[in-house]
């Protein structure tokens, strides 16, 4: 999986087979990258994003295990989501713009389409993505659990497979990669500076409820926000929801700021600032001077 791609084979569709043996032999043989740096930002030297799912301001607010994270950091009480469904939230995360995708299916976007990775690469700004129960690294496809059929990891909530420019490049495939994964790059020191993490189905409730979601979220991020690997270097972390769960009302979700990088006499507060998912790549360009990408980032709002 590390050789470039046959010419016969369509790169964007390169890694999707879903058979056991088909995934049993990429797995052993997936190229996987964990590339650092240390840019120093403005505000902030690591941009965490944990996307949860589906639900509405008022209910997650309510949430013990979420109310008590926004206790740690800055409750955003005026954040919006794109649109609905969950598909072009995820790639507004990755490129600030929904490219005009308006649905949950297989979508790809032209190559020449810039995204993050680009404004990071260009600043020499290390990236990674860790998506909970990913069959392999790389993978493009949706994976089901092979054992209770529960919806695992879905392509629809990786920000950044479905841009060509990184969906048929090997080398920017290796750097989305399983939580396992995420677990060694944490004890090894060797996170990226820009990361975005996705739990699965279940975790991030969008197969199960907000207290499912809650749950997780507070025993993920709870011991790291003491971990001296994940919680150094000033690092920003943001935990929101992809879109709200009613299509009736304005697209508002819960969103936190938490992390080393909020400074202590705003931790328990809340900003009213009017912000969405266009500030996530915003706060980034702000925070390393990597200019835009010319879509919704322009005249977005950043978190600092």
């Amino acid at each position: 999986m590390g050789n470039a791609p046959s010419t016969s084979v369509d790169p964007g569709t390169m890694y999707t087979a879903t058979a056991s043996a088909s995934i049993a032999a990429a797995r052993a043989t997936a190229l996987t990258l964990s590339p650092t740096s240390n840019v120093k930002g403005k505000t902030f030297d690591r941009f965490v994003q944990i996307f949860l799912e589906n639900q509405d301001y008022d209910i997650a607010a309510g949430d013990p295990n979420l109310a008590y994270l926004a206790t740690k950091g800055i409750l955003l009480d005026n954040y919006y989501a794109i649109t609905h469904p969950s598909q072009p939230n995820y790639i507004v995360a990755g490129g600030a713009s929904t490219h005009n995708i308006i649905d949950d299916g297989f979508r790809r976007i032209d190559a020449a389409t810039e995204s993050i990775a680009d404004l990071l690469e260009a600043g020499q700004v290390s990236w990674g993505i860790y998506q909970e129960d990913m069959p392999y690294s790389g993978f493009q496809g949706t994976y089901v659990n092979q054992q209770n059929g529960a919806n695992d990891y879905v392509r629809k909530h990786n920000p950044l497979v479905s841009y060509d420019s990184v969906g048929t490049d090997v080398n920017r495939l290796a750097r989305t990669k399983n939580f396992t994964l995420f677990d060694r790059d944490l004890a090894s020191n060797t996170l990226p500076q820009w990361m975005f993490i996705t739990p699965n189905m279940t975790n991030d409730g969008h197969d199960t409820s907000v207290t499912v979601a809650g749950k997780w979220a507070r025993s993920f991020l709870d011991p790291l926000l003491s971990n001296a690997n994940f919680n150094k270097d000033r690092t920003l972390i943001i935990l929101t929801f992809d879109e709200s769960e009613s299509y009736l009302k304005e697209n508002r979700v819960f969103s936190v700021l938490l992390g080393s990088a909020v400074p202590s006499s705003k931790v328990g507060t809340t900003d009213s600032t009017r912000y969405n998912h266009y500030s996530l790549t915003k706060t980034v360009e702000d925070n390393w001077a990597l200019g835009n990408l010319g879509q919704n980032d322009v005249n977005a709002v950043s978190f600092f």
